[in-house]
């Protein structure tokens, strides 16, 4: 028998959901298998039934739950305010704690663990193996694998994270821990760099840092900030999220109390920062200060546009089309600021998404562990990108844009895949850089 009750707090959620199955037309698992427990309104149904002792998390029960992708589009279609993420994030800690995943698991599946969890969040440790695949891009090593098919002789894990990476990976140097605008300073602002998205996705953030600063913010980079805890706490290691979480809100408050705003550029990294307040409620030492942090908290799209955002004047004349980011528009309730952003770059014709808020498959580390819903996501998310004629997709999460640059190598496609402020940052380019640093 395996305790997986839930904290009273928790799981008087169950009962906001009255089952009356909007969700179920807005959940890319179900739209996919048909299966009512593939349904946010089934998935609740058999936790509660978990939590009541009612059942046992064997292997079928286990499989639906995992399925989940954690998007949170159940929660924006939800008319009755039922916080599912909530619901399904505690339920797979008590998992974790009771020592239950995914049966028979193998050596591979160990090794994903431990990259997951071990090499991921930590940068330093992430950028050894980088390291390699840089070399091997630069000497055509990783092509040669792929062409003739010796890639297929790799561990899963392996294979899979090495086909998630952009084809042109740069090493960058760190970013300035200040710097100030040539003209007045309108706010003053902390970056939150990120673990995946700083190693892997470094000129975004330098591209997000220059941005910043033609818009005469004054910016801040923390040296001692860290992984945001997502990938510890969807995969319910709470404890763990817990101690990364106070380990940033300690980094950023060092700064004082006059810094108006923390901005990160990566969605799920923004939302699970936003989330710091509730990750932290019980702990008396920690929760006021986790409440502030999150009154400054911050995704850049939306911090630009309240700003306002200064207008670019370099035209970019080209279609662009923009996939929402499921942490983004469900999980901090994010629309119109990318695309106004957007927009606002001369020359630039925004081009709607058909579906443009459904998941395309990556869900954090989820394109790693369920592989196979994840490329039918992937496919269905590219097929209506084809439908737009757009020669650009704009997404404004790293792992939307490691899962999208995958599948348009794989199927032979030439649209471009870029974070909108990529395309804001060239549309500054002609505007003065000088800038003083320390």
């Amino acid at each position: 028998m395996y305790d997986v009750k839930l904290e009273p707090r928790i799981s008087e959620r169950f009962f906001d959901c009255v089952h009356c199955g909007l969700c179920l037309g807005q959940c890319p698992t179900y739209a996919q298998t048909g299966d009512e427990n593939d349904s946010p309104r089934g998935r609740i149904y058999l936790m509660r039934r978990l939590h009541e002792g009612h059942i046992q998390p064997g292997d079928r029960v286990l499989r639906h739950l995992s399925l989940c992708l954690d998007c949170r589009a159940c929660e924006t279609a939800c008319p009755s305010g039922v916080r599912y993420g909530s619901l399904i994030e505690a339920m797979r800690g008590r998992f974790a704690v009771a020592g239950l995943g995914k049966p028979a698991r193998n050596w591979a599946d160990r090794l994903l663990d431990r990259f997951m969890y071990d090499v991921f969040p930590y940068p330093r440790k992430l950028n050894r193996w980088l390291w390699l695949a840089r070399l091997g891009q630069a000497i055509g090593f990783n092509e040669f694998l792929r062409a003739s098919g010796l890639i297929h002789l790799l561990p899963g894990p392996l294979a899979k994270m090495e086909a998630m990476l952009p084809p042109d990976l740069v090493r960058c140097e760190p970013l300035p821990a200040h710097a100030r605008p040539p003209g007045k300073v309108r706010a003053r602002v902390a970056l939150f760099r990120g673990c995946v998205s700083e190693s892997i996705f470094g000129p975004t953030n330098r591209a997000t840092w220059r941005v910043l600063l033609a818009n005469d913010c004054e910016v801040f980079v923390p040296d001692s900030q860290g992984c945001c805890g997502a990938i510890h706490h969807h995969g319910g290691r709470h404890r763990e999220a817990q101690e990364m979480a106070k380990a940033n809100i300690a980094a950023f408050e060092a700064l004082g109390p006059d810094v108006d705003a923390y901005v990160t550029n990566v969605a799920g990294c923004g939302t699970m920062l936003k989330e710091y307040e509730e990750l932290l409620h019980d702990d008396t030492a920690w929760a006021e200060r986790a409440r502030r942090f999150v009154g400054k908290m911050k995704d850049i799209n939306e911090f630009l546009a309240a700003l306002p955002l200064k207008p670019p004047t370099r035209p970019l004349p080209m279609k662009v089309t923009y996939h929402e980011a499921c942490h983004l528009c469900h999980g901090q309730q994010i629309r119109a600021q990318p695309r106004a952003l957007l927009k606002a770059i001369p020359g630039l014709e925004l081009i709607e998404l058909p579906e443009s808020d459904w998941c395309c498959g990556a869900a954090g580390t989820y394109n790693l562990t369920e592989p196979e819903m994840s490329a039918k996501l992937a496919e269905r998310k590219l097929a209506n990108v084809d439908s737009t004629g757009a020669e650009v997709v704009a997404t404004a999460n790293a792992g939307c844009l490691m899962q999208l640059l995958q599948h348009v190598r794989a199927s032979g496609r030439r649209v471009r895949v870029v974070h909108p402020i990529d395309l804001l940052d060239a549309a500054y380019a002609a505007s003065p850089a000088a800038m003083s640093t320390s």
